[in-house]
């Protein structure tokens, strides 16, 4: 399969490059007495070959190859750039009001207030607070308002960062902008902290876009495999393993923004969408199936838009067969995309039996955030999270009773910074340590813009951010300056959420049972 260039200011490398070789044979001498060692799904056990039992204690590189512009604070949604337009159309007070009417976008409670993860997405938030508005406004302020959201309407995904930057600045200015964040965002710095924090592997999350381009399928460039070539040498320099996470992917897999895209679902319906993925999936796999310091595939990010077990089934075997037409050995990982939440699923189980499938090498993967339920607050925060984990606990030893399999917490977090999220975080650890499962938590660095107050990031910008930017109208070198500002230079640890995970980390590895 050929492999191309992307766009016209991208920096061009080949497959298995001069650089990118020397890159890993650095890292190869550097540790040659001390590598990595291959690891094998045993029962409900991650092992290394000579019979270790692993406990895979990791962190997500959230936000890095699978941009979700929330995360850098890059994104233009409506606390910040709907106002601007309010304003500009003379009826911003109306706006804030419609707004209030409204009430907090909670992305886990449905209209009647029931606990459902991702019920709606931005989009269909901004559509209800537009409907309010209309009916608070003026006709004329609204007509104003709305031709000036339809010139410039909101970025929330990166797709619309690519096409909005290409329509302004030509392919070379969108890749002097992705080159600017990809090199700023996760540095070796990033790698040798998390191995000083203690972690024994990164989650790499990535999109299938840094690869392939949607009007020329199976011709692949070598732009998105440049920087796994070069994680997977900073990783195996400082000891680290490193998961590949495929979190966006064709058609999307789920209609959220970490897929690339707002409200997309078109991957499960598509055999299409279904074949590239598998092809790109057989392409990664064959490029670094020698690499031990890559210890895990997760096929699917959340791949909540599956109806059914059959649907999802039928998907993942044809990742599944793709990468094992190349790699027999790798570890292999499935999640439910939410589905145990959900009746009947929460009891009858999700998950097909890997026998049934004739899967081998494989983990099945949880994810949940606590807190994320709006009746959560502060002053019971504690008791919620402690509830949740019962819950949580509950799913956790049904699909290991059931399937046999190890059983691995993708993505999790408490969410808030109070002293009872972060005990909330330590109860969650210290009993998936006692399981014997498996975790990286929900993410490794945030720019908290607003000053809320959260844990989605272990590091935080360390000063409040200048600005949301405008894509629509700031210049491209304003546009780099602010990127420039997201190197880990300027970022600092939650100090109590660190010393959480200090504890964790050194909890003695126990073998699930």
């Amino acid at each position: 399969m050929k492999r191309e260039s992307y766009g016209s200011g991208f920096r061009m490398t080949y497959p298995r490059s001069i650089f990118s070789l020397w890159l890993l044979s650095q890292a190869l001498a550097f540790h040659a007495l001390n590598a990595v060692e291959p690891l094998q799904v045993n029962g409900r056990n991650i092992m290394t070959a000579n019979g270790q039992v692993m406990s895979m204690r990791g962190m997500n590189f959230g936000g890095w190859l699978m941009m979700e512009t929330w995360i850098p604070s890059l994104e233009m949604e409506w606390h910040d750039h709907l106002p601007r337009l309010a304003q500009e159309a003379g009826l911003l007070d109306a706006y804030m009001s419609a707004l209030e009417a409204v009430g907090e976008f909670m992305p886990d409670e449905d209209d009647q207030g029931r606990f459902t993860p991702m019920a709606y997405t931005h989009l269909e938030y901004i559509n209800k607070v537009h409907a309010k508005l209309k009916s608070m406004a003026s006709a004329g302020d609204y007509e104003r308002y709305m031709a000036l959201y339809e010139k410039e309407p909101s970025v929330f995904a990166a797709r619309d960062m690519v096409e909005l930057l290409t329509q302004r600045f030509g392919e070379g200015g969108n890749a002097r902008f992705w080159n600017a964040f990809h090199d700023q965002w996760i540095t070796e710095r990033d790698f040798q902290l998390a191995k000083a924090h203690g972690f024994n592997f990164v989650r790499i999350p990535f999109w299938y876009h840094w690869f392939e381009s949607d009007d020329r399928p199976y011709h692949y460039h070598d732009y998105g495999f440049s920087y796994l070539d070069k994680a997977i040498a900073w990783a195996e320099r400082h000891d680290l393993y490193v998961m590949l996470d495929f979190h966006g992917a064709p058609g999307g897999q789920s209609p959220w923004d970490h897929t690339g895209a707002l409200s997309e679902i078109g991957f499960f319906t598509s055999p299409e969408n279904q074949r590239r993925t598998a092809s790109l999936w057989k392409a990664i796999a064959q490029r670094y199936r020698d690499q031990p310091v890559v210890w895990a595939y997760d096929l699917l990010n959340e791949p909540f838009s599956a109806r059914n077990t059959q649907e999802w089934a039928r998907a993942h075997d044809t990742l599944y067969d793709a990468i094992r037409e190349v790699d027999p050995e790798t570890i292999i990982v499935m999640e439910d995309g939410y589905k145990l939440e959900f009746e009947p699923w929460s009891q009858d189980g999700f998950f097909p039996q890997p026998k049934v499938m004739q899967w081998e090498q494989i983990v099945y993967s949880l994810h949940f955030y606590s807190g994320a339920d709006p009746l959560f607050s502060d002053e019971t925060g504690l008791a919620d999270h402690l509830k949740r984990s019962k819950e949580v606990l509950r799913l956790a030893e049904m699909v290991q009773e059931r399937h046999q399999v190890p059983v691995y917490f993708g993505e999790f977090s408490t969410m808030g910074n109070h002293a009872n999220d972060i005990e909330g975080m330590r109860h969650f650890l210290t009993l998936f340590n006692q399981k014997g499962y498996h975790w990286s938590p929900w993410t490794w660095k945030y720019v908290d813009d607003d000053q809320e107050g959260t844990i989605w990031g272990l590091y935080q910008f360390n000063q409040p951010w200048p600005r949301t930017p405008n894509i629509h109208r700031d210049s491209l070198e304003s546009l780099l300056e602010l990127v420039s500002l997201l190197h880990m230079d300027h970022f600092s640890v939650q100090k109590p959420y660190a010393k959480v995970l200090q504890e964790c980390l050194a909890q003695p590895i126990q073998a699930a049972r």
